[in-house]
């Protein structure tokens, strides 16, 4: 599939092979692996940092495989959800930067352009979130931008 602002053709993707028992190598019980990931969530980290996390230091390569739940799933049966979904968070993140650049190099036109395509995946993505339900249909993107 073509990316989305550009002319390229994006690398093939790997897939999880997981084998018939995704517990082989986990020595947590079900209950420790939910435990830690509130635990990790309280600390301030990120789902896909949760993630990282999780596969790195406790040896759970897929909380689906194991739990049969995303991690999403289960902060948000614990009432950890985040208020605004992690990836649209960092690409208003990158449009603020991108818009303090602009303010001081006005010249800029690559960063100009660049600016505007970031703010076109931001609206579309809150389209997608709000016809969803990931986010309230009264959610506003400008009091999260200034």
């Amino acid at each position: 599939m073509a990316r989305m602002h550009s002319r390229k053709r994006g690398k093939s993707g790997s897939h999880k092979d997981y084998t018939e028992d995704p517990r082989k190598f986990v020595t947590h019980s079900d209950t420790e692996i939910v435990d830690t990931l509130v635990a990790l969530k309280k600390d301030g980290l990120t789902k896909s940092q949760i993630g990282i996390k999780l596969r790195d230091q406790y040896g759970v390569a897929s909380t689906k495989a194991i739990l049969g739940k995303k991690v999403g799933e289960i902060l948000k049966e614990n009432g950890l959800q985040d208020q605004v979904p992690e990836d649209l968070m960092h690409l208003i993140k990158k449009y603020q930067n991108a818009s303090r650049h602009n303010a001081i190099n006005t010249k800029d036109r690559a960063s100009i352009r660049s600016a505007a395509l970031i703010m076109s995946k931001i609206l579309r993505l809150v389209r997608y979130y709000k016809s969803n339900g990931y986010i309230p249909r009264e959610w506003n993107l400008d009091k999260v931008i200034r």
